[in-house]
């Protein structure tokens, strides 16, 4: 085999290009520039009516024009219009209060013309805008969650006999549960936990440390549509001993339990949409196999109980749903760590929709289970499952996948 040798400054122009490229990606932070024009009957009247309409086309942003030319009375004297362009192009103080008003959107202005006109003066100015586009798949596309502390009235719980104080329990059972919500890639799970870092990290993007154009990444928070809240009404899990005095050993038997309440709010109504109260128990094998896994009762109780919340409410939100069927082996579209191979789903024929006669609301589509299914392989997006009883034939792409 041949080989050619490529020459270092086309290897050093690649790698640069791949750089630059990766950066302007990340920062996802373009420029546009814009005339403005703007009337009134005095110079910096025309001027800060233009400035004024420019910070209006910043959605949800306005400032007064008294705002703007509060700090010119001074320059009254000035007549000429490269005076008037000069100064208020100049003028950083004004610059910088454009700039935060609209979190760095706009950018910088400049004054390009101010003519008198039979009615007063018109002025005319170049505004730079930064605009900053989400990276990835936008939030936008999908319903958004915030997990809220799961709360007790116990200051602490015993596991397998110590005792573990409830805001340890508190913080791993909100982890999960937010790991599980992001792991099906469902919904868009918001943070209500770091504010103060997030915070101090907005301070940074508006300070005069930042690049050009950090300011427009301010202003992005979102909302959520759902809360998910919740009561930890009680967790135990215990080890008994046994001794058999004919072999002089000693036998462990493990158990557990666990009983949360939980509530689906959509946020903007505060409507409960959905509110459950989950009561587990754990068998020896089952608690057993936890410490396997998880190396404590703890986790794997709280992994679990996670597991049925998660399940729970994107069956109410985005229920599972097949998206292939060939044969016997059926795709559907739920993936990461909310299955495992081995789980038995039901399918369900989707009929029509059905409302209740007095509120007219809807009450979901008539359900009617055709098979069940084994999952067999589960990739980050679809889970593949195997029909182990039911009908096959019956299920077509779009049929609702449940758990039992």
């Amino acid at each position: 085999m041949i080989s050619k040798r490529v020459p270092m400054k086309f290897i050093y122009f690649c790698i640069i290009a791949i750089l630059c490229t990766g950066t302007a990606y990340a920062q996802g932070i373009t420029k546009e520039t814009r005339q403005v024009t703007g009337y009134g009957m005095t110079q910096p009247q025309a001027i800060s009516d233009a400035l004024v309409r420019a910070v209006g086309q910043v959605k949800g942003v306005d400032i007064s024009s008294d705002k703007i030319i509060e700090n010119f009375s001074e320059e009254s004297t000035l007549e000429t219009n490269g005076e008037w362009q000069q100064k208020f192009s100049n003028n950083t103080a004004l610059q910088q209060m454009l700039k935060t008003k609209t979190n760095g959107k706009l950018a910088a202005y400049q004054v390009l013309s101010v003519d008198q006109t039979t009615d007063g003066y018109e002025a005319i100015i170049e505004v730079e805008y930064h605009n900053y586009t989400e990276q990835g798949y936008s939030a936008d596309k999908r319903r958004k969650i915030a997990i809220v502390p799961f709360k007790t009235k116990k200051p602490s719980f015993n596991l397998l006999g110590d005792a573990t104080r409830a805001s340890v329990v508190e913080n791993e059972l909100r982890n999960n549960l937010i790991d599980l919500f992001t792991q099906s890639r469902r919904m868009a799970v918001l943070d209500r936990e770091y504010g103060e870092a997030f915070e101090a990290e907005k301070e940074l993007w508006l300070s005069s440390d930042a690049a050009a154009g950090e300011e427009s990444r301010a202003g992005h928070v979102r909302g959520t549509d759902y809360l998910v809240v919740g009561n930890i009404l009680g967790l135990y899990s215990s080890r008994s001993v046994e001794h058999i005095q004919l072999t002089n050993e000693d036998i462990y038997t493990y158990s557990g339990k666990v009983q949360v309440s939980y509530k689906l709010i959509q946020a903007a109504t505060r409507q409960v949409k959905w509110a459950d109260t989950i009561t587990m128990k754990f068998s020896d094998n089952q608690l057993r196999s936890m410490l396997a896994k998880f190396g404590s009762s703890q986790s794997g109780i709280l992994h679990a109980v996670s597991e049925k919340i998660v399940s729970n409410v994107l069956s109410n939100i985005y229920p599972m749903r097949v998206v292939s069927v060939k044969g016997k082996t059926i795709v559907i579209n739920q993936g990461g760590k909310g299955l495992k191979k081995g789980d038995t789903l039901d399918v369900y024929f989707v009929g029509d929709e059905m409302f209740d006669p007095y509120t007219k609301e809807s009450l979901g589509f008539l359900e009617e289970q055709i098979a069940t299914v084994k999952v067999i392989k589960v990739l980050a997006k679809v889970s593949y499952t195997k029909v182990i009883s039911g009908d096959a034939e019956l299920i077509e792409q779009g049929s609702i996948v449940r758990r039992p």
